[in-house]
């Protein structure tokens, strides 16, 4: 007998009927089985269940490989970084830093993300790129200066690209890992230098022999550690635990030795402006005053040196007689174009001058020669491409300290932030004074330049960005072993 339950009681059965017989000749319809019921339930549920399941999942990778495709990003920076300081790797970090723009922008798509990352040198950085493209047609040699802003291009990429992914990353370890990835490059740079000078007989007595940049010469070396020696203080001074401090006093040691050997009066100014500039951060006018009389001091006392025999050719004027000669002629030819000048690029000057070609003044005395160059890189913006240029490029490094360094200056709550940005904008500092003396605003010391750009930007504002509109922020920490790629 089956128990139908109607309300009202049990209802039997005829033994007769089958159950769906029994109904149908009362004219009742055939209940569902409990069974079917469950079943159909059972498949509903289960459906439901894959239905949440699946998207779920499929969210978690997505977000996995999301946090492994920056995560591979931000090594990459740290290698870029670390090898900038071996000039003949540079052009195998430009191809690179090429393709992975183009990643990049390809994930962004992929993302739905704008991977535009707004920052204060766009505006000053887009004119002075616009405008340089202006003055091409009207440069003594077009396609070279058309070469020459090519290569500027590749190297405000590198700014862009750094700037993607310290946004995109989810790291905020990042731009302290790229600093101490800068330091480990330089210190290795100036371990080469350093036994190079030896082997070379090289002696405190004078600059006949002089510490080189592996693959260069002492010019790149002095910019290297012009730019690496404040970085290194910042994080000596931001170390925690004995080994750190440790490491980073030994990087200052060599770095600060190789800089002292190469013998570069440039670089040397440039940490003169340093430390005049650190001082007023730190003890105001007063102790800027006392670091501008110890530096005369070390002034006079070299002088008196070379006067007793050592060091004589590092105080010989010779070199800065030449410049005089080539900064004349420079001034008077921007007098003659102000606006559009002759031509983006280092090498427009003998172009426009092949008189003084370095195949043409052979045959004359080396104190007569005209260097083919003009040896400061603002001074041949100005001539290449016109007084906007200049403007514009000053601009660029304004804009980066005002950023970096903003008057007046204080520790204030994030002690960190407050560091860092202070080592990378004294090492900004130190690359303009660098650059006045010298044209070294190329290859990967331009490099340096746009990534230490790029991470003092990032430290010192709020351009983290690093989960997908309608994407939960901690998705990188759901997505499993590669979301924190860079933790100890």
């Amino acid at each position: 007998m089956v128990e139908l339950r109607w309300g009202i009681g049990p209802c039997p059965i005829s033994p007769g009927l089958s159950d769906a017989g029994w109904f149908r000749s009362r004219g009742l319809a055939e209940p569902h089985s409990a069974s079917g019921s469950v079943e159909r339930m059972n498949s509903t549920t289960s459906s439901s269940a894959h239905s949440v399941i699946g998207p779920a999942q499929a969210v978690d990778r997505f977000a996995a490989a999301r946090a492994w495709f920056w995560g591979v990003q931000g090594y990459v920076m740290m290698a870029v970084a670390c090898t900038s300081f071996f000039p003949l790797l540079f052009r195998y970090q430009e191809h690179t830093v090429i393709v992975l723009i183009v990643l990049c922008l390809a994930m962004c798509g992929v993302e739905k993300v704008n991977p535009w990352v707004k920052s204060p040198l766009d505006l000053p950085l887009w004119l002075f790129i616009v405008w340089v493209l202006c003055t091409v047609p009207f440069a003594t040699d077009s396609a070279y200066s058309f070469a020459e802003w090519k290569k500027f291009i590749a190297q405000a990429g590198v700014f862009y690209w750094a700037l993607l992914v310290l946004s995109r990353s989810g790291n905020d370890r990042l731009p302290r890992l790229v600093l101490q990835a800068l330091v480990l490059g330089a210190s290795l740079m100036a371990c080469y230098a350093l036994i190079e000078f030896v082997q070379r007989g090289g002696t405190w007595r004078d600059r006949y022999v002089r510490a080189h940049a592996f693959g260069s010469d002492y010019n790149w070396l002095s910019t290297y550690m012009v730019v690496a020696i404040p970085v290194a203080g910042s994080l000596l001074v931001m170390g925690r635990q004995a080994w750190t401090r440790v490491s980073q006093a030994l990087a200052l040691g060599l770095t600060g030795a190789a800089q002292l050997f190469s013998y570069t009066r440039g670089g040397w100014l440039g940490h003169a402006a340093q430390g005049v500039t650190l001082a007023l951060l730190v003890g105001g006018r007063r102790m800027a005053f006392g670091v501008l009389g110890m530096l005369a001091l070390i002034g006079a006392g070299l002088m008196a040196a070379a006067h007793s025999g050592f060091q004589t050719d590092t105080v010989d004027a010779k070199t800065v007689d030449t410049r005089l000669m080539v900064w004349t002629i420079g001034l008077t030819e921007v007098a003659a174009h102000p606006v559009t000048g002759i031509g983006f690029g280092n090498n427009s000057f003998v172009k426009k001058f092949p008189e003084y070609s370095v195949e043409k003044q052979d045959h004359l005395p080396e104190r007569e020669r005209i260097i083919p160059a003009m040896h400061n890189t603002f001074l041949m913006v100005t001539l290449g491409s016109g007084i906007p240029a200049l403007l514009s490029f000053t601009w660029i490094f304004i804009a980066l300290l005002r950023r970096l360094i903003p008057l007046p200056w204080t520790i204030g709550r994030d002690r960190t932030t407050a560091v860092i940005a202070a080592g990378i904008g004294l090492a900004v500092i130190g690359f303009a004074v660098r650059n006045l003396f010298d044209y070294m605003f190329m290859g990967s010391l331009a490099h340096l330049y746009w990534l230490l750009a790029a991470v003092g930007i990032m430290v010192t504002g709020s351009h983290r960005s690093d989960a997908v509109p309608g994407e939960p922020r901690r998705a990188h920490e759901q997505a499993g072993t590669f979301a924190r790629p860079f933790e100890p």
